[in-house]
């Protein structure tokens, strides 16, 4: 019986890489980069609700006129609706870079954001959306490009001066239903009575309604944007004066495409190494100034 010879090391690693990349989305041509240029399109999904991030109808003037002389741009999404905000522009500027026109995929639901990027329905999302463990076993995550974190804030600072007096049995604790607060209540606060809300709309009614929670876990963007825009009208402290975690904004993607998540990282780089992320961003600056 005769044996072949083992290929040369240098040769079998050679035909190694040479497979892995005929097998990868881009070589066959039905990778993102290749689908936006034949299509001259980049699909954004996006979630509206977090100013100054993706401000979409009403909230969108409003956000206009709050920063007068300053006021970003409109873009329409598929559905009719002016939108605009710090995502959208980095939207305009990646379909820019990419030679496309930006098409903008409003969602109504935060699910709706990650079931529609594994389905195709667009190529990236870019709505200020935390990366996480959980969810990066569904999708691929960019590098983050803004970092926030959870506050827990109450009215009443000398009663819970610390997390631990929140984790009193009893104590009602609010937050916004689906979001890494509601994550951050079942970990840390088990022993709470759990209030949750649909929506920002109806967590900001909560804080301004002293029957409704004795605290609110809210990230803090959200709270920063309630305080800009006037949305909550009672003075609210934040516990231990702190941020309780520290999470990262960053774009989600389809699995499997890592010369698509390679091309958006690049562009993430380019903007922060040229100075026109900066420059975006300073726009911003009342929700933004405070941003560690």
């Amino acid at each position: 019986m005769k044996f072949s010879r083992p290929l040369p090391f240098t040769l079998a690693f050679a035909l190694g890489i040479a497979l892995t990349i005929a097998a990868s989305p881009a070589a066959r041509g039905d990778g993102i980069l290749p689908q936006v240029a034949a299509r001259k399109t980049l699909r954004v999904g996006m979630l509206p609700g977090l100013a100054p991030f993706v401000a979409a109808g009403p909230d969108a003037d409003a956000l206009r006129r709050l920063l007068g002389d300053r006021a970003p741009p409109v873009e329409h999404a598929t559905d009719g609706r002016a939108v605009c905000g710090f995502d959208v522009q980095l939207a305009a500027e990646a379909a820019r870079a990419l030679h496309a026109r930006l098409e903008i995929v409003l969602v109504d639901k935060l699910d709706d954001l990650l079931a529609g990027v594994r389905a195709g329905r667009f190529d990236v999302v870019m709505s200020a959306l935390t990366r996480t463990l959980d969810r990066a076993i569904s999708v691929g995550f960019s590098d983050p490009y803004f970092s926030s974190g959870l506050q827990v804030l109450v009215r009443d600072p000398q009663r819970f001066d610390t997390l631990e007096a929140v984790r009193a049995p009893g104590v009602r604790v609010a937050y916004r239903d689906g979001t890494t607060a509601a994550a951050f209540v079942d970990r840390e606060l088990a022993q709470a009575a759990r209030v949750p809300f649909s929506d920002d709309t109806a967590l900001y009614r909560a804080m301004d309604d002293a029957r409704a929670a004795d605290a609110f876990v809210i990230d803090y963007v959200s709270a920063r944007d309630a305080e800009v825009r006037g949305r909550v009208q009672t003075r609210l402290a934040a516990v231990e004066e702190r941020r309780f975690t520290s999470e990262q904004f960053a774009f989600a993607v389809k699995p499997g495409d890592p010369d698509w998540l390679d091309w958006l990282n690049l562009f993430l780089r380019e903007m922060k190494t040229s100075g026109a992320f900066h420059k975006l961003a300073s726009r911003y600056n009342p929700w933004f100034r405070n941003q560690q």
